[in-house]
């Protein structure tokens, strides 16, 4: 591409094509999406398990922040109907000496994993979430992103297995989230990974992934503020008091920070976007299956409609992140969802969290990954790896991202940029403005039955 003008018609015509995806019912798409698939090339690959710790001390103290940070009017489904179950985990390395096409050994997956550690010296560890709306997608679909960023970080990379709405709906997604934190930073009895000091390691997530790596960090301030430790601990993880100390970092990309989809953006932008106004499980006529609508029917795959707003479903919603450790953010600017973006980076920068903001004119959701050939894209890839290694080099690191201003990179090659100011700024609306709105649309929120009929957003 050499102009803007005809990177803009191939955004506009990729959107158009994701929009004319037929539908799938849920059940199918979850296991399309979840097909895994041989590693090839110069990558260790080796998928085991966190395994569920016995005691639910883990679970407590998830359901003692949710319900601490909860409002009246907000439907949580039971902890007794939330277990703890194992949480698969793809350990991902960079392979060195062998050719791209390279197949997979055909060895256990402890063998690999200790290969892996053999050859990845560094115990700083990256813990991906996949993005998917929370409804779709795994670690597989997200290999390529996962792997890049072990090889040119020289980390090793952590993609977890999360469970999906609707058939799991909120909390346990963020459960499993918390397993896999803490099981990286005390490993069980037995396990086949090293322990990784929680200062060495960074989350990175796309889309709903980010919002998962985000409620996990608000789980942790709140957990410590209720605890009156500086660290919290948790008192039977496998059998052990644990403690739970905030990661390096986060680094975001096109974070799904509004599940109300209530924001200006979200309703301004569209036709450069891959999203629809609703996700396409929200919207009139998707197809119904046995899994979806709920029974009884929900508004949300996630959760119900009035629980959109908790500050652990929709980080927009989060007014203080005092003590936050470094967020990093990249969106396109034409993603429906980047106000929420804006919000979250606005009211961390307003607590005194070091905040990186970066956005690109014209792309559209999680164009580092759709459209991985623009410049753009590249480019921002080259920042999201960037900032992974900055948050890891611990105060030096930190230091640089403190000096980066929000900037937004301008088409068609990011060789010009324009200064979008303070991130506390970058709001598009007070806080109180923002709550107000999440609630307003909540309440037209339909129940979503599978029939035909407008939408009320």
């Amino acid at each position: 591409m050499t102009t803007a003008e005809e990177q803009r018609k191939l955004v506009k015509y990729v959107c158009q094509q994701y929009h004319k995806i037929p539908w799938e019912p849920l059940t199918r798409k979850q296991l399309n999406s979840s097909r895994d698939r041989p590693a090839r090339g110069n990558i260790w690959l080796s998928r085991v398990a966190f395994p569920a710790p016995s005691s639910p001390s883990l679970r407590d103290a998830l359901y003692r922040v949710i319900n601490h940070l909860r409002s009246d009017y907000h439907t949580i489904t039971p902890a007794e109907e939330t277990p703890i179950l194992d949480v698969g985990v793809e350990f991902i390395g960079e392979r060195t000496g062998v050719p791209s096409d390279a197949p997979e050994l055909d060895i256990t997956e402890q063998e690999k994993l200790q290969a892996l550690e053999k050859e990845c010296t560094s115990d700083k560890t990256i813990l991906y979430i996949h993005g998917g709306g929370l409804y779709f997608s795994s670690p597989a679909e997200y290999r390529a992103a996962s792997a890049r960023l072990a090889k040119m970080t020289k980390s090793r990379v952590a993609s977890i297995r999360y469970r999906l709405a609707p058939n799991n709906s909120f909390p346990a997604p963020i459960l499993d989230t918390l397993v896999a934190y803490a099981s990286l930073i005390h490993p069980p009895p037995g396990a086949p990974w090293s322990a990784v000091p929680a200062d060495h390691i960074v989350i990175a997530g796309n889309s709903a992934g980010a919002n998962l790596g985000l409620g996990l960090i608000k789980f942790l301030l709140e957990l410590q503020k209720l605890s009156g430790q500086p660290v919290p601990s948790i008192p039977d993880f496998h059998g052990r008091t644990i403690s739970l100390p905030l990661p390096a970092g986060i680094a975001t990309v096109s974070g799904w920070c509004d599940q109300c989809d209530a924001l200006p953006s979200w309703h301004k932008n569209g036709e450069f976007d891959i999203l629809t106004v609703l996700q396409p499980a929200c919207m009139p006529g998707h197809p119904t299956d046995s899994i979806w609508p709920t029974n009884p029917p929900r508004e949300h795959p996630y959760c119900a409609g009035a629980t959109l707003d908790h500050e652990l479903v929709s980080p927009a919603a989060v007014r203080d992140w005092t003590g936050a450790p470094p967020m990093f953010f990249l969106c396109g600017s034409e993603e429906r969802g980047i106000d929420g973006n804006r919000v979250v980076a606005s009211q961390a920068a307003k607590s005194g969290v070091i905040v990186t903001w970066n956005e690109y004119e014209g792309m559209p959701h999680d164009f580092i990954l759709i459209m991985a050939k623009l410049p753009q894209a590249k480019h921002a890839m080259a920042l999201w790896i960037r900032a992974c290694i900055d948050i890891l080099e611990s105060k030096k690191g930190r230091q640089a991202l403190a000096k980066s201003p929000a900037v937004q990179w301008l088409m068609p090659d990011c060789k010009k940029k324009i200064d979008l100011g303070d991130p506390r700024d970058i709001s598009p609306l007070s806080f109180e403005e923002v709550r107000s709105k999440m609630r307003e649309y909540n309440a037209t929120r339909p129940v979503w039955t599978g029939k035909l009929g407008e939408a009320h957003l």
